[in-house]
């Protein structure tokens, strides 16, 4: 995904394992499009694609390796090809 999601993670403790994923949900069943530098409704959303979640290739890891740096999700590909097994 560009540009990559980044976050920084805090107050987990140091010597578990977490594992960190993204999901990603609709806000609402419309449809966007950027158009005069801001978001405008343009229709009804497609139907919702099967859920997919996102685990982040490091996972899973201790609270001390994540909170260490930033935690990007650079390999997270979107898509709205259900038939892509890579894509989310």
């Amino acid at each position: 995904m560009f540009p990559p999601f980044k976050v920084r993670v805090s107050g987990l403790d140091k010597k578990a394992k977490y594992i960190l994923l993204m999901d990603i949900v609709a806000a609402d069943d419309c449809r966007y499009k950027f158009h005069n530098s801001r978001w405008m409704v343009a229709g009804k959303a497609d139907p919702e694609m099967p859920k997919r979640m996102y685990i982040h290739p490091d996972s899973p890891a201790t609270g001390e390796q994540w909170m260490a740096k930033p935690v990007a999700f650079h390999k997270l590909k979107l898509t709205n090809n259900i038939s892509d097994k890579h894509g989310f």
